[in-house]
């Protein structure tokens, strides 16, 4: 199968275009015409063959379809945006000419973040700032094709996308944001998995500490005991004893014992 290869855009070519935007007041618009792709714009120079238009026009259809649903052009409610990431996840995570090397590359999403999808970030982070241009963790399509890869359940799961519904953008930033977690899909599920159990006990609200301190403690073990090489039973019981150890989990129990020793919540 020959390879796709997608435009790419290094730092500086980011870094000059926003210069040249960073007075436009009006949202940015798009550019379309390959012909009009930006001088820097360069491709692998071996190893496939440059992406068709016709698939970079149907990505950027499908973006903004997704967008329009949540609200777009209108800047809506921060539920809205929510929404907005939740289904482009799960949508970037399906696309063929996704699943590749290419997708990989920081220098991609840089290109697709700031020329064929610039109006999309803007009204997705009205403050636009550059993270969110540039490839990397913080792209604003990057991070979230990595969490749709990362958190798919597979498409035989009766709630495939689930995770990416369920956890909240805390919950999400701390999976993907760390290397030695969103590096590995497997671990990276698992506490999302647990993240999701442990709210079930404790609620949504207490747990972004219970979150902080879970991957703190599942970063040290991982220092000693490399999680990724436990099955799929011991690794669970793992992240459940990471979650059931910080307090946010604990004094509910200690609460429970004490309803009951006194004979109330019958």
């Amino acid at each position: 199968m020959i390879v796709q290869l997608f435009p790419r855009l290094d730092r500086l070519a980011v870094d000059a275009l926003l210069t040249v935007r960073a007075d436009d007041t009006a949202r940015p618009e798009p550019i379309l015409d390959a012909d009009s792709f930006p001088v820097e714009t360069r491709y692998a120079a071996s190893g496939g063959s440059p992406i068709r238009h016709d698939i970079l026009v149907g990505l950027r259809s499908g973006l903004v379809e997704i967008a329009v649903g949540c609200g777009f052009p209108d800047r809506g409610s921060a539920a809205d945006r929510a929404r907005f990431d939740e289904r482009v996840s799960a949508f970037l995570a399906q696309r063929d000419e996704l699943d590749g090397g290419e997708a990989l590359r920081d220098d991609v999403w840089a290109f697709l973040a700031c020329v064929l999808l610039p109006d999309l970030v803007a009204w997705r982070f009205a403050d636009r700032p550059a993270e969110r241009y540039h490839g990397g963790v913080r792209n604003t399509f990057q991070r979230l094709w990595m969490r749709g890869r990362i958190l798919d359940r597979g498409a035989a799961a009766e709630d495939r996308w689930e995770l990416l519904d369920a956890l909240t953008e805390d919950a999400l930033v701390q999976i993907t944001e760390r290397p030695s977690i969103g590096s590995d899909a497997r671990l990276s599920q698992a506490l999302a998995e647990g993240w999701l159990r442990a709210s079930r006990h404790i609620g949504r609200s207490a747990m972004e500490d219970a979150m902080r301190e879970a991957v703190i403690r599942l970063r040290l073990r991982n220092q000693v005991q490399l999680l990724a090489e436990l099955d799929d039973r011991d690794l669970e019981e793992a992240v459940e004893a990471f979650f059931a150890q910080t307090p946010s989990a604990i004094e509910p129990e200690r609460r429970s014992w004490t309803d009951r020793l006194l004979g109330r919540g019958k």
